[in-house]
């Protein structure tokens, strides 16, 4: 396949296209300042975005010209159907949070900024620091002042991986049950946990 160098303003994003990026554009961001544009953009032959528009979106925040593109050519079915395979098969992968943890101690003394990895803080929180850390009675506190649920926050979980499928079932069962409904796995888990934990939180659908 051969890498070719297009400017930016040459590439057509899929108007269409059901993925929602726009919130990891900053981390992409970091990451090319950090290390470089090292994965090229995939485009059809049309120079639409079959993958890569967040790169893309991020390109353009960093002002760059050009990026690394590798032109395909394909009927307009398999360029979506090539996309969203794309992004699906990309979720499928999950971490050995113990094995993360323990390349991710040692970036600090070799000069590697953890957050230009795409890390939030509170889930490098969850991550790098053990459960008995972590202050509960703080937190039970907090949640009795709660009054809405104005704005929302990334709360990691350590999960062993053998039971990591078995309970994304179980919080998708919960959420059947009590007819709460949520397109975001990661939302529909903090209000199943919000409602076990006695808070009613005020649903987004």
């Amino acid at each position: 396949m051969k890498v070719q160098q297009v400017e930016v303003g040459e590439l057509k994003p899929w108007d269409n296209n059901p993925r929602v990026n726009d919130h990891a554009i900053d981390a992409v961001a970091e990451s090319i300042k950090q290390y470089g544009f090292n994965v090229p953009i995939l485009c059809d032959q049309h120079m639409t975005i079959i993958a890569g528009h967040v790169r893309w979106k991020a390109a353009m925040k960093l002002g760059m010209d050009a990026v690394p593109v590798i032109q395909l050519s394909l009927t307009l079915a398999q360029r979506k159907a090539f996309a969203i395979a794309d992004n699906k098969t990309a979720e499928i992968a999950d971490w050995n949070y113990d094995a993360l943890a323990e390349i991710l101690k040692d970036f600090p003394e070799q000069e590697i900024d953890l957050y230009s990895l795409g890390f939030g803080e509170a889930e490098l929180d969850a991550i790098l620091k053990p459960a008995e850390d972590l202050d509960w009675g703080a937190f039970k506190d907090d949640r009795e002042e709660l009054q809405h649920d104005v704005t929302h926050a990334l709360l990691p979980v350590k999960v062993p991986i053998e039971l990591l499928t078995k309970l994304k079932e179980a919080i998708r069962k919960h959420a059947r049950q009590h007819k709460v409904a949520e397109k975001d796995s990661a939302r529909l888990a903090g209000l199943i946990f919000m409602l076990l934990l006695g808070v009613s939180p005020c649903q987004s659908h």
